[in-house]
């Protein structure tokens, strides 16, 4: 599969048309609220050619909102204000090649081919020029800011990719700019089918939970090579050409039965944009359809509020708000303008839930809770997970997915990421070949495919539900 179809009236046709053990005694089955059909049907329509791999900002995106937006109409679900899309201003922003070039002492490198602009903030739209110095990790210069040395006009040098926080800490002791360096070939050509070469920032100035405000660039091998040398001076010369790009994200509320809790909601999260069309495989495939990433998150969701509505009270009594995002592949730009601008009161969102991992192909009972640490819903959470007979731990909230910006905000939030041991009821040599057939992470290779088995999904999703009736609280007697 290549580009080379646009997204017109024949997607607009099919939108109208619809290691571990296990445990030793897991519990016994039970049927399941999550009907794995409908998820099937979600995926295979926003996972399809036609969309173009739903790059932010392109028709593929366009079309994938309006079909979540039908969705959410078909379920009797309520707009959040006025419309249920809530439009994220962009701009597209191309660096000219021409007038784009990073200098390391004597030599001279091109931009796309041996580094990528990362900065994706507009104040990040700029060169610099100054002496290279190297500063260690990320993690590193987290743990042990007080030792950074002072950076009065230099550049730092940072092993792997840093985000806001890091480039804050770095921009404190005087940097002007950041070179990510990724030297591994494999590594930099995954980022650099990832990110491609455009960028896509937020016009308006809001704070970004993913990229620092230093300009910065993804240094691949052979820019990693010249920096060896002690010393050296590095330049970043940088112009740029932008335009606006339309994107919006969508929102839509199952109103609470409680109307004494229904001004308040649980939150349910997943971004539907992915990579677009960027870097062709072995195969000649540059579409990069992104069936697990973020498409099953997107069914999930879907068919959550579809096990909410079929029960006998018709959903919880907390209103239940699903939010899907555009921009995430892109620095997290539509969760953070929400959170910026939120047409939905952020003190009055009682627990966030996002579901982002990518799509298990068997049933997970291992969980890790991103953003849970110290965290009263992350202790809900590993209690939930703990009654099933799974196993749950918790860690610090990160920029790896959309809720960041509200953990950072202060709303309680989870990313819920199936753990690492072998899937229920198999062996580790059985888990590992089954991943290592249906993980295809930001490669055109994760696309819809009849054969994927949903039962993963189908868990994952009713874990999320669970996590949501716990936080409602105990069921009403009948």
């Amino acid at each position: 599969m290549t580009a080379g179809r646009t997204p017109g009236g024949i997607a607009l046709v099919l939108l109208g048309a619809i290691a571990c053990a296990p445990p030793a005694r897991p519990p016994a089955p039970r049927a399941s609220a999550i009907d794995t059909l409908p998820m099937r049907a979600h995926a295979f329509f926003l996972a399809h050619d036609l969309l173009l791999g739903r790059g932010t900002g392109t028709p593929g995106a366009e079309v994938a909102a309006l079909y979540i937006e039908a969705q959410c109409r078909a379920r009797g679900l309520r707009p959040v204000g006025a419309t249920y899309a809530h439009p994220v201003p962009l701009d597209h922003v191309v660096p000219r090649p021409t007038e784009t070039s990073l200098r390391v002492g004597d030599r001279q490198f091109t931009v796309a081919r041996d580094f990528l602009i990362a900065g994706g903030t507009p104040a990040g739209l700029t060169g610099f020029a100054g002496a290279a110095v190297a500063v260690g990790s990320a993690d590193t210069i987290r743990r042990h800011p007080d030792a950074l040395p002072v950076l009065d006009g230099a550049v730092a040098v940072v092993p792997g990719v840093v985000r806001a926080d890091v480039a804050a800490l770095l921009a404190r002791r005087g940097a002007i700019g950041i070179v990510q360096v990724v030297d591994d070939p494999g590594t930099y050509e995954l980022y650099a089918a990832s990110r491609g070469t455009t960028l896509t920032v937020l016009r308006e100035a809001v704070p970004s939970s993913f990229f620092g405000e230093l300009p910065s660039v993804i240094a691949g091998p052979a820019v990693a090579a010249a920096l060896g040398q002690r010393g050296v001076r590095i330049e970043l010369a940088a112009a740029f050409d932008r335009s606006p790009m339309p994107a919006a994200n969508v929102a839509c509320l199952l109103p609470g039965v409680d109307a004494g809790r229904r001004d308040t909601a649980i939150v349910f999260t997943a971004h539907f944009d992915h990579l677009g069309v960027s870097l062709p495989d072995a195969a000649g495939d540059s579409i990069y359809n992104g069936f697990s990433d973020n498409a099953a998150g997107v069914a999930m969701l879907f068919a959550i509020a579809d096990a909410l509505r079929r029960r006998p009270e018709g959903g919880l009594r907390y209103s239940v708000l699903f939010l899907f995002f555009t921009g995430e592949e892109r620095g997290l730009l539509g969760s953070d303008y929400f959170v910026a601008r939120p047409p939905y009161p952020l003190e009055r969102m009682r627990a966030l839930i996002n579901l982002d991992a990518g799509a298990p192909p068997a049933p997970p009972w291992t969980w890790r809770l991103a953003g849970g640490e110290d965290n009263r819903l992350g202790d809900l959470a590993r209690d939930v997970a703990s009654a099933q007979g799974w196993s749950a731990t918790v860690s610090a909230a990160t920029a790896n997915s959309d809720y960041f910006p509200f953990a950072r905000m202060g709303v309680p939030a989870v990313f819920i990421v199936p753990g690492p041991a072998p899937y229920q009821g198999l062996s580790a040599d059985s888990s590992q070949a089954l991943r290592r057939r249906w993980d295809h992470y930001h490669l055109p290779a994760d696309r819809y495919d009849d054969a994927f088995p949903f039962r993963g999904l189908q868990r994952y999703a009713e874990y999320a539900l669970s996590i949501a009736e716990a936080v409602d609280g105990p069921a009403r007697a009948r």
